[in-house]
């Protein structure tokens, strides 16, 4: 039976502009007019006409002084909207605000996207002075409790380019960092101890969230401040975040969701 989706029933135009952002999602350095017309076999002109409607619709952004294109804040904002329409994330909410009820802390919840960790949701506490998280942001992967959590549960293939990268960025010992992560996966769960920029709040814990093949899909982060977030294996804040972790990662709702 033939597709109903095929290849004459499109619009080429559109199958040109996905193989430009493509080309652009895949490429580990922004690329300018010359390497994307040699990656996408299109000519400069025809390819200068997407380029000036991609940035002009915020799609993507031009770097003036290189002269190169990289992905821009409408296909973040898309990506998103993306992810704030499943399902299964609109079924991780009811757990969400369990947590941030029984503990009353702010509670986040990250994905893997785009080779990195990215917060969909996040939940305020009831307190007074509180901390705040942007939708969107991307936290470090071996400075943040949720980057910790992806990277000591994902697959080595997908973070160890950014693993590497860190190391240097941030001055990490590599055997220290290993030891951390091993300990991460028997223990359940990571955490942040320390203050960086621009990371919220002084100190966080994080527990990663399983589909049922045992892959980690997401990670739900509790934010405190130092002295006042229990880290260790038999705090309250540790208890309560790895038993509703377990309960989303182990209900038969979500697994069917997600096969």
């Amino acid at each position: 039976m033939e597709n109903k989706f095929s290849a004459n029933q499109g619009i080429q135009s559109i199958d040109k502009a996905s193989l430009i952002l493509d080309t652009i999602k895949e490429s580990n350095i922004s690329l300018n007019l010359t390497a994307l017309s040699d990656s996408t076999n299109m000519s400069k002109n025809n390819l200068k006409k997407y380029l000036v409607s991609f940035v002009r619709n915020g799609f993507l952004v031009f770097d003036e002084v290189d002269k190169t294109y990289s992905l821009g804040p409408k296909l973040i904002s898309l990506g998103l909207q993306a992810l704030n329409q499943l399902d299964l994330f609109a079924f991780i909410d009811s757990y969400i605000f369990k947590i941030k009820d029984l503990l009353n802390r702010p509670v986040a919840l990250a994905v893997w996207a785009d080779n990195r960790p990215v917060i969909t949701r996040f939940q305020k506490s009831n307190n007074p002075i509180d901390i705040n998280m942007e939708i969107g942001y991307s936290p470090p992967l071996l400075v943040s409790s949720v980057g910790k959590c992806f990277a000591a549960f994902s697959s080595t293939e997908i973070t160890k380019d950014t693993i590497e990268k860190e190391i240097k960025e941030f001055n990490l010992n590599r055997n220290n960092v290993e030891q951390e992560l091993l300990s991460i996966t028997k223990k359940g769960y990571s955490f942040r101890e320390k203050e960086y920029d621009h990371i919220p709040g002084n100190c966080s814990i994080s527990a990663p969230i399983f589909d049922a093949s045992g892959n980690i899909i997401a990670a739900i982060c509790i934010l405190g401040f130092a002295n006042d977030l229990g880290m260790y294996p038999e705090s309250n804040d540790v208890q309560v975040l790895q038993k509703i972790t377990r309960e989303v990662s182990f209900n038969p709702i979500h697994n069917s969701k997600i096969n």
